[in-house]
């Protein structure tokens, strides 16, 4: 990687060629001005540009500005003891300017900090060499994606600054590509728009995000953006529709919209937010302070929810413009009395500031990545402020059963249903049903019926494998038949004459309990009070129920619980009953 330094203080140059040399950065030219430093471009491969802002001849703005014409490739690191106005304008040129990488070095500067700046950039470039492949999809393709069911949805959540408890999710559209793997919005979203599927799209988001979020049984608040094109169509009863369809609350449902399309308001949207404030539908105003909307539509239109954009919390704990500009959002949005979220949240420092600064809810990186139904539902279940147990087999059967005969799993479904612990059974049909079903709804068991194909049943167990699901695994069979190694360790059970007692062998397999005697190596790591919680962990007793049977609270309960899956590395109660089980067999093999 060869690196320039635009600087005109030779004893500052020479400084931070030395210090790159001691991170290990040998292939170094210093420029002392602006015309150096465009020659030694024109002459060398340059990767990596540290410019001083402050320089005689050509500063380094003019500098920059010329760069991000002919070498947009540049990864570029500002230098520089200026204004802090003049320091966030020059960056904030380089980046309309799609320099490869930009960051700030505020002199002076420490070797942690260049050091900090040059891993970043790092990561940067293998970020894009891991994506050098430029992913372009057709209308066809996005056609297929529609009639195949290609389109799903990952969640992030949101968290109450005051509590920490999880209150609410946002539903982001995701691609599942054959070939490319799951692809972001970037990809396929101006596609949609072009081929006018919008209106399509945001009721395939919308139906799978209520589907979801029944299934979880969570009380969480679901945002969903809505564009204008949406509100210029009758879009108002097919969402209410939805919600009646999946028992789901109106007032829990809130839809984002951005401020160009609040801008651009019409008759039709304006009837349409009117009709669904009625109903108690949420209305955030997303990316505030990024758009045209002035105060007075934010006076007249009926939100309820204000969104404060990220690019005012970047270096929001040290940033005294973007700490008064994130302060005036919320004032704004208490004196209107809307609830205020703020996205973009990635460290430590940032959402520290902002609890204290007394937003509502925070949104972001630092608290959780946008995430698929079945991390979320983990993640919601150990949320420690609302201590929740973990959504298990204890918490309602979530099943879905996999079957190629629909007589027989039609059958199947319907004696399950009978069950008072089986919530839901879903039927999919094949095994591309039953991963799409896998990868929307967060199931805690899976029924492989016996009509499926053993390569079905194993591609559906390799797959199961991969997305570390949490529940139970059952696979039926006809008749007491060899099992292949790579099934060897799922759960089988052979049909019975009467399917009665068949429903009633996979019932007992859901409330199996595992013989707990702890082996002398598990006796090690667990002191007597964590191995009793354990013992009635196991057993699928709650948090409630195990403080009553030990004479405890539910705090208690929890830090137990959490001290027991740090020190054996596991996640859930499933994991605990699947260690303890594995600790037995090592101990039966190593006394053989």
């Amino acid at each position: 990687m060869n690196i320039l330094i635009v600087e005109d203080d030779r004893i500052q140059a020479t400084s931070l060629k030395l210090k790159l040399r001691q991170l290990g950065l040998n292939n170094v030219d210093i420029a002392a001005n602006g015309h150096q430093a465009l020659a030694l471009c024109l002459r060398k491969e340059i990767s990596l540009v540290f410019c001083d802002i402050h320089m005689p001849e050509m500063d380094g703005v003019t500098l920059l500005s010329m760069l991000g014409d002919k070498h947009p490739s540049l990864g570029i690191i500002i230098l520089s003891a200026v204004d802090d106005a003049v320091l966030d304008l020059t960056y904030n040129m380089c980046c309309l300017a799609s320099f490869n990488f930009v960051d700030v070095l505020r002199k002076p500067y420490s070797i942690e900090q260049l050091e900090t700046v040059i891993h970043a950039f790092h990561v940067k470039c293998e970020q894009q060499a891991a994506s050098i492949t430029p992913i372009s999809l057709g209308y066809k393709e996005i056609e297929t994606a529609f009639s195949e069911d290609w389109l799903f949805n990952y969640y992030q959540p949101q968290f109450d600054f005051k509590t920490g408890a999880m209150v609410g999710v946002e539903a982001l559209v995701r691609l599942d590509h054959p070939v490319h793997g799951v692809l972001s919005p970037a990809h396929f979203l101006p596609l949609i728009e072009e081929l006018n599927l919008m209106d399509k799209l945001f009721l395939i988001v919308l139906d799978k995000a209520l589907s979801a979020l029944g299934s979880l049984s969570a009380d969480l608040q679901l945002s969903i953006n809505i564009s204008q094109s949406n509100l210029q169509q009758l879009i108002c009863d097919p969402i209410l529709t939805l919600c009646h369809k999946y028992a789901f609350p109106t007032d829990k449902l809130t839809l984002e919209l951005t401020e160009d399309h609040v801008y651009n308001g019409t008759t039709a949207s304006l009837a349409n937010l009117a009709r669904l404030r009625m109903h108690g539908v949420g209305l955030s105003i997303d990316d505030f302070g990024t758009g045209y909307a002035s105060l007075s539509q934010l006076s007249k239109l009926p939100f309820t929810e204000l969104k404060v954009d990220q690019s005012f919390v970047r270096d929001l704990s040290t940033n005294y413009k973007n700490q008064q500009l994130t302060n005036m959002c919320l004032l704004l949005a208490q004196s209107l009395g809307l609830h205020c979220v703020v996205e973009g949240v990635e460290d430590e420092d940032t959402w520290q500031y902002l609890r204290h600064l007394g937003v509502d809810t925070c949104q972001g990186y630092y608290s959780a990545m946008p995430m698929p139904i079945g991390d979320l539902a983990e993640l919601y279940s150990k949320n420690i402020s609302k201590q929740l147990s973990h959504q298990s087999i204890e918490d309602g059967v979530y099943c879905l059963l996999v079957g190629e005969n629909s007589t027989s799993a039609n059958a199947l479904r319907k004696m399950l249903m009978r069950e008072k612990r089986v919530t839901q059974v879903v039927v999919a049909s094949d095994l591309a049903c039953a991963v799409k079903r896998l990868r929307d709804l967060p199931f805690n068991l899976v029924v492989v019926d016996s009509y499926c194909s053993k390569d079905a049943s194993l591609q559906l167990h390799q797959h199961i494998e991969s997305m570390n699901f949490k529940g139970r695994l059952i696979f039926l069979n006809e008749y007491h038949e060899a099992i292949s190694a790579e099934l060897a360790h799922a759960r089988h059970i052979v049909k019975s004459a009467a399917l009665t007692d068949t429903i009633q062998s996979i019932m007992g397999e859901v409330g199996r309990t595992v013989n707990f005697q702890p082996s002398f190596r598990l006796n090690e790591r667990l002191s007597s009070r964590e191995l009793s919680v354990a013992n009635l962990l196991i057993q699928g007793l709650t948090n409630k129920q195990i403080a009553n049977q030990l004479d405890i609270n539910q705090k208690t309960v929890s830090t137990y619980k959490a001290r027991i899956q740090s020190k054996l590395g596991i996640r859930s109660a499933m994991e605990l009953i699947r260690y303890i089980e594995l600790d037995h067999l090592s101990a039966s093999l190593s006394i053989a």
